[in-house]
């Protein structure tokens, strides 16, 4: 059985990343830098490909001590017995210059180095994901340890270095499975909007404690359920006020709950009463949702209630085109959680999301769409000096997110930014997801020199 080796600076998620990989708790998890001293073995897996997994102490060079350099000591014997390496960063923090200094050595010991972008979830992590082309090394993949985000690439990736060292592996039929995992989707909004009629309603049992009363709901609670043989976990969440009315301890560690479920969901529904104009704070969530790169459906519940539907219907309509100008065509459904309209049709828009949300690119249809955008729609001039844009690849899905390598990427206007990116979303059908767009310096990467 071949090993594999987590190494990286402290903090960065090894140890959790350990623990999700062996399935187990292995190995203690903690804020403070510094936990992890020893090597510690587990039987890993992904999907059919089972290894030895081995977490190390972070690195750091700069540390004298007797212990840090046993510490040190019991990493370089990890990188020496496995057969390759994990190089996990900090996406949200970027490549940092004892990362550089690390990355040289492990280019010394000629083995199969995979750079692993932890903690890419949310906009934060694109920091990470525009820098790690700097180390040197073929394998990026962005992962969100802490939530699985972004295994079906490190499986694809481990698989393929396996092969080209001659590992002999078994294969199965991960995809599939991987499409039949559960969807999550969290139902969020302000209190009193019907979110735990709606699951009740949605799982056909009085699951969840209802009432008129808003904040009857604290925990964030999470229910399976199936849809056209697609499994779902359904997340009920809490309401969410404005920051200025959470005034106690409890509160904020309710609403800290809910975000916590917003950021590990694949879709969110944005549950919000038709009786009421959109709100600020409707708005506030929606961005938040937005940021974290979650699918969004906007569901105007008690619809059965509303007397000038049509009127109603085109002011949310158009509340939104405006206030959410950065994911265009955003879903929205009209139901009654209490009366069961329109269920089918807000879970049919989650699985349409859901496919969008996943889609893959391929470069050569993204280039020649660039071709044509850039012979139409050339960039402007800076200075009077041409901007080349040569490049484009997408780098991520859920959202989808795309690099885009020009020679000055500092200098194009945001204009220009959000016309590429409302070109991307009519050339692909990515009408009512968020999508990400990354500017990078330099040449095509791709083409050898």
């Amino acid at each position: 059985m071949f090993k594999v080796v987590l190494v990286g600076r402290p903090n960065v998620g090894k140890s959790t990343l350990f623990n999700r990989l062996v399935r187990s708790q292995k190995a203690i998890v903690n804020n403070q830098p510094g936990v992890t001293r020893d090597r510690k073995y587990g039987l890993g897996s992904i999907a059919d490909l089972n290894f030895i997994l081995i977490d190390t102490a972070g690195i750091d060079v700069s540390l004298k001590e007797c212990t840090e350099i046993n510490t040190r000591q019991q990493s370089e014997i990890a990188i020496d017995e496995a057969n390759i390496i994990f190089f996990v960063i900090d996406g949200r923090e970027g490549v940092l210059p004892a990362e550089k200094f690390f990355a040289k050595n492990l280019k010394k010991k000629n083995k199969p180095v995979i750079v692993l972008i932890n903690k890419s979830e949310g906009s934060r992590g694109l920091i990470g994901l525009s820098e790690a082309g700097i180390l040197g090394f073929d394998d990026m993949i962005p992962i969100s340890a802490e939530h699985g985000e972004g295994l079906p690439d490190l499986y694809d990736v481990l698989k393929d270095n396996l092969k080209k060292n001659n590992k002999d592996i078994k294969l199965n039929q991960f995809i599939s499975d991987y499409k039949n995992l559960p969807i999550r989707i969290s139902v969020v909004g302000r209190p009193n909007t019907g979110k735990s009629t709606l699951v009740n309603t949605i799982i056909g049992e009085n699951r969840l404690v209802t009432g008129s009363t808003s904040g009857i709901t604290r925990d964030s609670i999470e229910i399976e359920w199936y849809y056209k043989n697609q499994p779902f976990c359904l997340i009920d969440t809490a309401g969410l006020r404005r920051k200025s009315k959470i005034i106690d301890v409890l509160e904020q560690d309710i609403v800290n709950d809910t975000l916590k479920s917003i950021k590990f969901s694949d879709i969110c529904v944005l549950l919000v009463d038709a009786h009421q104009n959109i709100d600020k704070q409707d708005l506030t969530i929606a961005r938040m949702i937005i940021g974290e790169g979650r699918g969004i459906i906007f569901a105007a519940n008690k619809w059965d209630k509303v007397k000038n539907q049509n009127d109603v219907k085109n002011n949310i309509i158009n509340k939104l085109s405006i206030s959410l100008s950065q994911i265009k065509e955003i879903p929205i459904v009209f139901i009654s959680g209490l009366h069961n309209k329109g269920i089918k049709k807000l879970f049919d828009k989650i699985l349409n999301i859901r496919e969008k949300l996943s889609i893959r690119v391929t470069t050569g249809k993204l280039n020649r769409w660039l071709s044509t955008i850039i012979e139409n729609n050339p960039p402007p001039l800076y200075k009077g000096r041409k901007n080349n844009i040569r490049y484009i690849t997408q780098v991520n899905v859920r959202p989808p997110t795309f690099a885009l390598f020009m020679s000055s990427p500092n200098d194009l206007p945001n204009s220009y930014r959000r016309f590429l990116m409302t070109s991307l979303i009519k050339g692909f059908n990515l009408s009512g997801v968020p999508i990400r767009l990354i500017l990078r310096k330099g040449n095509n990467p791709y083409v050898e020199k």
